[in-house]
């Protein structure tokens, strides 16, 4: 065992993490795989903590106490700053749900679970990642997630005298290949649980091994050199190459993780490292930004988000640059005079007194989420606007077997049946139908549901973030099969969300034949599908329902018409939306749809006749605004109003 050395290229290493996390966040443009800098900082945490316990276990003076208290005086002083800030902030700016959900995200944060948390928010009807100022903390809960069963593990393995580096790289495998498969099969949950990250520190746990066990970091060998340009050009070409929406982690992330160990295998050996870790990352300036590096990763994305909340979702470049001059700013400050006065001066901070402050704020938090602190903004009308766009979308849908992405729920009578299928828009009618007939007997009227999210129903339709395509359509003619006693089809979706690009969560990712909706071929094409869509249905001998476009549209959202935000909401606006320019945008659009489907033998509904009063599209009632976002009607004004399809279910 040799002795632990500072290294100042590493420290590097951290300004390029943060650097490229921070650049991707506010101008992805210019860095399309900067978040990467995510994976970079996770080898780097796996090295130097294991090197820290190799040490205390080699000597036989480790200390867990010591150990979790280290830990507490390098994270917690900037977090509980960070949190601060952002919910006295949030508290000023933030609308009641929105204050709720920061309130939810810091009560997590107390216990390192929001990676759990975000992984359970995610979904179609989750709010959009940039109005979560937390959001980011999901990688510090993987890290101490890590951090709580590692030290453990080691040290059994040390008691146990099993090999050390095969059983960890039985374990490291063990884990990539999880990955790999969850990328797959379940990418959110790959992206944010810590049983498929855990690789990426184990293998700078490897290393470190490797350095600090056999003694290899004092020697020199001649392909440290290839080594370190080796590790740059795998970083650089995973920050240019890896872009939003590709399946990530998943092999993608061995760019970023083998990059690191090359890097840091370069530069050991300290002067006589690699040139790229002597001379670019031991730059002084480039180390400064790593010393600063975690408080500006906690800083710059609540800066960024806020951003967004207040100015929408493409704000200007000049603000978002403004909002990382602040982060900036905040960090100095914090890791100046808050930071390291805390991890440096241990017998002034007790260790007792920060986890107190941190458990007390996760209850300030807890608080705020049970609705018993409320943000500055609350009224009246803020209540009702909060209530209507909080309403769930819990309907109890159930995973069919033998399909992985369309929900289905069956109820009703047991006599003949109306199936339901489509899109979101589809499952958002499902409290009217089931309200009218969740009193049905046997022999009586009873319906299907068979949706997908952000799936257009037709065949050779492809979606690049939304894998229902690939079952909707075969789920139906399985079903339509399996259950004779369905003789009505239903067919709706967010039509013009698909054929104009404008879909709440995509944009220009929907595909025909493998080419974009945005095309005038591709859009043609998919017309054509409709009709034989219909076709096909009724060659079953089912009588086929088309429903056009509810209105739909971002000035439609609660969110955006309902309010104005400086350093605090402060007046209500009530944005108008006429029928005539609703139809002047997607008009002709519609009537062909309805031609289209009327030829090929289905009856239509236009939902826009029963939307729209006095020239203007219906935007509240007296229990608030009749929408949950600008795509999706509020599920107790379905229940209540939408009765342009109860000739649907009628004997």
């Amino acid at each position: 065992m040799i002795k632990l050395r500072y290294r100042s290229d590493i420290d590097g290493l951290r300004a390029v993490a943060v650097l490229g996390v921070v650049i991707y966040h506010a101008f992805p443009w210019v860095i399309p795989g900067g978040f990467i800098g995510v994976d970079i900082f996770f080898v780097i945490s796996g090295y130097l903590i294991s090197g820290i316990l190799y040490k205390g276990h080699e000597t036989g003076n480790f200390s867990f106490k010591e150990f979790y208290a280290r830990r507490v005086r390098r994270l917690f002083p900037a977090l509980i700053s960070m949190l601060v800030i952002t919910m006295a902030y949030g508290w000023l700016i933030l609308l009641p749900d929105e204050f709720q959900q920061l309130g939810k995200h810091v009560a997590a944060g107390a216990l390192f679970i929001q990676n759990i948390v975000f992984w359970q928010e995610s979904g179609y009807f989750d709010t959009t990642a940039t109005l979560k100022p937390l959001l980011h903390l999901w990688s510090l809960a993987v890290e101490e997630q890590f951090y709580i069963f590692f030290p453990p593990l080691l040290l059994l393995i040390w008691k146990r005298k099993w090999p050390l580096a095969a059983t960890m790289g039985l374990i490291l495998v063990s884990s990539l290949v999880g990955n790999i498969w969850m990328s797959v099969h379940a990418g959110t949950a790959d992206f944010f649980l810590t049983p498929y990250r855990a690789w990426e520190f184990l293998g700078g746990s490897l290393l470190a091994w490797w350095h600090y066990d056999k003694g290899h970091e004092e020697d020199v060998p001649a392909y440290r050199e290839a080594f370190s340009w080796g590790g740059a050009a795998l970083l650089a070409l995973g920050m240019a190459f890896i872009h939003t929406g590709d399946t990530y982690p998943g092999w993608r992330a061995l760019l970023p993780v083998t990059g690191t160990l090359l890097l840091m295998e370069g530069g050991a050996g300290g002067l006589k490292g690699a040139w790229v870790n002597r001379k670019i990352l031991s730059n002084p300036g480039v180390v400064w930004i790593g010393l600063i590096s975690y408080p500006l990763y906690l800083f710059h994305w609540p800066a960024l988000s806020f951003v967004h909340i207040v100015k929408g979702e493409n704000p200007k470049p000049v603000y978002l640059a403004d909002a990382l001059i602040v982060a900036l700013i905040l960090t100095v400050l914090t890791y100046y005079f808050i930071e390291r006065k805390v991890r440096y001066n241990k017998p002034k901070y007790k260790i007792t007194t920060i986890v107190t402050v941190f458990i007390l704020f996760g209850i300030f938090g807890s608080l705020c989420w049970i609705q018993k602190l409320r943000p500055i903004s609350y009224s009246k009308e803020l209540k009702l606007i909060t209530r209507a766009i909080s309403e769930k979308w819990d309907f109890g849908f159930s995973i069919p077997k033998d399909y992985q992405y369309v929900y289905t729920k069956e109820f009703g009578g047991t006599g003949n049946k109306t199936l339901f299928i489509g899109d979101s828009n589809m499952w958002q009618y499902y409290p009217r139908i089931f309200h009218l007939l969740k009193d049905k007997k046997d022999k009586e009227r009873g319906a299907m549901f068979i949706v997908a999210q952000s799936t257009l129903p037709i065949e050779g339709f492809r979606s690049k973030n939304f894998n229902g395509y690939k079952e909707l359509i075969p789920c139906l003619y399985k079903t339509l099969t399996a259950v004779p006693e369905i003789d009505r089809v239903v067919i709706n979706a967010c039509w013009v969300s698909y054929f104009f690009n404008q879909h709440p969560n995509e944009r220009f990712n929907f595909y025909y034949n493998n080419e974009s909706l945005e095309n005038n071929s591709a859009r043609n094409g998919a017309i054509v599908e409709i009709s034989k869509l219909i076709v096909n249905i009724r060659k079953y001998g089912k009588k086929v329902t088309l429903v056009l476009n509810v209105p739909v549209g971002s000035n439609l959202n609660p969110k955006e018409i309902s309010f104005q935000r400086g350093f605090r909401v402060t007046t209500i606006n009530r944005l108008l939306i006429s029928e005539q320019s609703f139809k002047q945008n997607y008009g002709d659009f519609l009537s062909l749809l309805k031609k289209v489907a009327e030829d090929a033998g289905a009856s239509t509904i236009d939902p826009i006749d029963y939307l729209s009063t006095n020239g203007f599209c219906i935007i509240s009632d007296q229990n608030g605004p009749i929408r949950i976002d600008g795509y999706h009607l509020r599920p107790s004004f379905v229940r209540d109003n939408i009765k342009y399809l109860d000739s649907l279910v009628e004997p």
